[in-house]
């Protein structure tokens, strides 16, 4: 027995050897992938530009040839809004889950495509093993429909983790201990507040709110306020280099936007302020800030002291919006940090388990890979 083990062991390791491992981050906004031994090799936009499909269909129909994606990732994302009338910009993935399963699929087997070229000193002859981090609220359709995406691209296997338990891990969280930590996820499509140990989730809430809602909020707020059509490119942009939720920090900076008048249809400049920003997204952020305390209410008791002492950790490219974390501390009485480099928190922890196998053999024991 003890030599069938030993051989099985060999196999395995024979195999991943001549195998890629690999762990892929699938967001709403960004795409990463991590390749063991070599670290994040891909940050790509989550988006796709193809050719729009027929309307007329049936028997009458003309047969009209197929054809594929014109434009992957960030040269995709240039042409939103600016795209020929016959071509369409699709975001497969929104609010963390699969929408375009036709679309994800095309992205992904084209991002995979791009991971076996990279030169290796050994060929790999096998299929990769992936790791893929997925929101904690999503349902086993949506796992399903992601672990056939990625097998369609052409993996071996197909583990699912918990974005927040993936961030818990890059953080430090000991999965031998039951320590827990409390994170806030904000990526681009939705928010996730979890107290996450044991690698697992104790409690947690997520909601559809995030950095998308925060530049539609800006749009609109210009559109009533000014009279002016702006794009997400713009209003992401004053986010970016405006937008403070902190009042006391108001330095007022002002940004010139520019597009098209509503009344005239002319181009048009205004200047926005940083107070009008935080005016224009305070109803989107005091949704997370209102969460955050809801999940502090159903926390644990035996867990308060350990929140209390490391604090709140926030993490995902939302998080990055200056000032949102004064907010949270304000309503919870609760320290509050945001991740260095927040944006690649679960990309770190799914480099983690790539590279040490003890750790993703630990984590399946517990229940945290499915």
């Amino acid at each position: 027995m003890k030599l069938f083990s030993k051989g099985v062991t060999v196999v395995k390791n024979l195999i991943a050897g001549l195998s890629w491992e690999v762990g892929v981050d699938l967001g709403s906004n960004k795409t990463l992938i991590y390749l063991k031994e070599r670290g994040v090799v891909l940050d790509e936009a989550t988006s796709l530009a193809r050719i729009k499909k027929k309307s007329w269909r049936g028997l009458s129909a003309p047969k009209v040839k197929v054809l594929g994606p014109v434009a992957f990732g960030l040269k995709a994302k240039e042409m939103k809004n600016r795209e020929p009338k016959q071509i369409e910009v699709v975001e497969p993935i929104k609010n963390g889950i699969v929408s375009d399963l036709e679309a994800a699929e095309k992205l992904v087997t084209h991002y995979m495509k791009l991971i076996y070229e990279i030169p290796s000193s050994y060929p790999k002859l096998f299929k990769p093993k992936v790791i893929v981090g997925v929101p904690s609220f999503v349902t086993e359709v949506q796992k399903r429909a992601v672990r056939q995406i990625f097998l369609g691209a052409g993996a071996r296997e197909v583990f699912l983790v918990e974005q927040c338990v993936l961030g818990a891990l890059a953080l430090g969280l000991n999965l031998d201990k039951s320590s827990g930590v409390l994170m806030v996820d904000i990526g681009g499509g939705k928010t996730e507040v979890m107290v996450v140990s044991s690698g697992g989730v104790v409690v947690g809430r997520g909601i559809k709110t995030a950095g998308n809602d925060f530049d539609e909020a800006i749009i609109n707020y210009i559109k009533l306020k000014y009279g002016l059509m702006i794009g997400q490119a713009s209003a992401e942009k004053a986010k970016i280099e405006v937008g403070n939720m902190d009042t006391e920090a108001d330095r007022k900076r002002q940004i010139v936007i520019r597009g098209r008048d509503m009344a005239t249809s002319l181009p048009k400049s205004v200047k926005i302020t940083e107070s009008e920003i935080r005016e224009a997204v305070s109803m989107e952020v005091s949704k997370i800030v209102k969460l955050v305390a809801e999940v502090l209410d159903e926390t644990p008791p035996e867990m308060m002291e350990e929140i209390l002492n490391k604090g709140i950790v926030m993490v995902g490219g939302g998080s990055k919006l200056r000032g949102i974390e004064k907010l949270i501390e304000q309503r919870v009485r609760i320290n509050v940090e945001v991740a260095d480099e927040a944006e690649m928190v679960v990309i770190r922890g799914l480099g983690m388990l790539v590279e040490d196998e003890n750790k993703t053999k630990l984590l399946k024991s517990l229940g945290g890979v499915s």
